[in-house]
């Protein structure tokens, strides 16, 4: 007994210097876990997230569910601009909501977010199709875009929360760029050399001094970092060791299922009874059957789902398939589903609708994670887009510039939202401006709207409002219960008459 506990001591110590971790599928996990975060192993991580985004449903969903939750839509308020320099920042409104969209989407995903915005002209014609006037051209944001974080590289400094930031450009950008618009293998796009040209001019000029290495001098957003790393922690790190287990089960699965495919069809000839000789008969017989066989083998088996088979009552035929109990069985996953979520933070009921088990959940409190996920990028992105609309402002001489928010996000039941809104604004606790804002209106554009709608109806000869069941049409004198006109001036003038009678009297 003791030489045989030696003998698995030593098998189990020439398994572990080895590296074979068959047993124990965590062990590798395990030894990347304790390994220093450095800029290959932050490339690396990231590349493994962005194959789970791209192949997992639940990572995509719950990304994709926060990206576009979280960036719902902007408010761009007026803030002292005329109308028509606040018409041209509404021009740029959607292409400031795809670039907020994008940068949610890199924030999630790796965690760091190095934005690049280049500005250009506009002709006056598109303008004016807009309905901005007296602008012969403006200058607005027209490459907005994100860097591929796995080309940054951070150096820690004395002051912790300001590193540097340093891009590795590559190779094949330092050629076209050195070769004027010509690629490695000859083509040419002189176009684009010159917009990069003309958007980058700083960058293209480093690239042609020979630095490998430039310097970022824009603003980066950085998510949650340790003491111990300048590089952030994705949103989506802390299960990334349960996405590889259920990877892994899922590869068991595809093996049964190539097994399954594959199914022996056993043929066996004769029984005891009527054994199969070596005699001219019998053999006949078995080539006659083979022939059979081998012509199904060549036949369509999508087209011909049943096969004629003719044979004597000695011949029995039998499919042998591999247990596949385990295989439609999916409870399996619903362990290794429910701890993704956890680590995600994100509620069952915002991706399917409906909680695990009816009854059984707080709808407000599970939304508490996902709200506050969702406000930690929103605040990070907005100072950016701030900045974007300070600048163009500053290019086309304006004197102010709007300002840029997000509109609230409601998850809530809208009966219970709007009668807490309604509630606060009858008690004068509420302005109007904020009880717009709520309900994602801008109350100074819709107060403007509606100066113009008056103006307009008035010119048309038109009611302020529709007619209601009963209404009286507009300069119907009409008399009141008692018998006494309504109209204002009939009134008016009887009460004139009504006291001089009284002084005579």
């Amino acid at each position: 007994m003791t030489e045989n506990k030696d003998l698995l001591r030593k098998f189990f110590a020439v398994a572990a210097q080895s590296g074979d971790n068959t047993e124990n599928p965590w062990t590798a996990v395990d030894k990347d876990l304790s390994e220093t975060i450095d800029y290959e192993y932050f490339t690396e991580m990231i590349q493994l997230i962005r194959f789970f985004y791209r192949t997992e449903p639940i990572v995509s969903t719950v990304v994709n569910k926060l990206v576009e939750i979280g960036t719902n839509d902007l408010i761009i308020s007026k803030n002292r601009m005329s109308d028509n320099e606040h018409r041209a920042f509404l021009f740029i409104k959607n292409d400031l909501l795809q670039f907020s969209a994008q940068m949610a989407q890199e924030y999630l995903l790796s965690g760091l977010v190095a934005p690049e915005v280049g500005f250009g002209k506009i002709d006056g014609k598109v303008l004016l199709a807009n309905g901005i006037k007296k602008m012969s051209n403006l200058i607005v944001p027209k490459s907005m875009y994100v860097r591929d974080p796995v080309t940054i590289k951070i150096y820690p400094s004395i002051i912790a929360d300001k590193p540097s930031y340093f891009v590795k450009i590559p190779e094949n950008m330092v050629e076209f760029i050195k070769g004027k618009g010509e690629y490695s293998d000859g083509k040419k796009n002189e176009e684009l050399f010159k917009l990069i040209q003309s958007y980058y001019p700083e960058f293209v000029a480093a690239v042609l001094k020979g630095e490998t290495e430039v310097l970022l001098d824009t603003y980066v957003l950085r998510r949650k970092y340790m003491t111990d790393n300048p590089y952030p922690v994705p949103y989506i790190s802390s299960v990334l060791d349960a996405l590889q287990h259920k990877r892994k089960m899922r590869r068991m699965d595809y093996s049964l299922m190539d097994k399954i495919i594959s199914a022996i069809l056993h043929v066996k000839v004769g029984t005891d009874e009527f054994p199969v000789t070596e005699s001219e008969e019998d053999e006949t017989f078995i080539s006659t059957l083979k022939a059979q066989l081998n012509f199904r083998r060549r036949t369509n088996a999508d087209v011909e789902k049943l096969f004629q088979l003719l044979t004597s009552h000695v011949v029995n035929l039998e499919w042998i398939f591999p247990n596949s109990e385990i295989l439609l069985n999916n409870a399996k996953y619903d362990d290794i589903n429910l701890e993704i979520l956890f680590g995600l933070g994100f509620p069952q009921s915002l991706i399917t609708g409906e909680s695990s088990r009816s009854g059984t959940s707080d709808v407000e409190m599970s939304l508490v994670s996902p709200i506050k996920t969702m406000e930690s990028f929103r605040l990070e992105i907005i100072p950016i887009l701030q900045n974007i609309c300070y600048d163009m402002a500053e290019k086309n001489g304006m004197k102010n510039a709007p300002l840029v928010s997000f509109a609230p996000i409601n998850l809530h039941k809208f009966s219970d939202f709007l009668a807490a809104l309604t509630q606060l604004y009858s008690v004068s606790s509420l302005s109007r401006t904020s009880f717009a804002k709520y309900l994602g209106q801008d109350f100074a554009a819709e107060v403007d709207i509606l100066e113009e709608e008056v103006q307009l109806l008035e010119s048309k000869n038109l009611p302020m409002f529709g007619e209601a069941p009963f209404s009286r049409n507009p300069g119907d004198n009409r008399t009141s219960p008692d018998n006494t006109s309504t109209d204002p001036k009939e009134t008016k003038t009887k009460t004139k008459t009504d006291t001089n009678t009284e002084k005579d009297k």
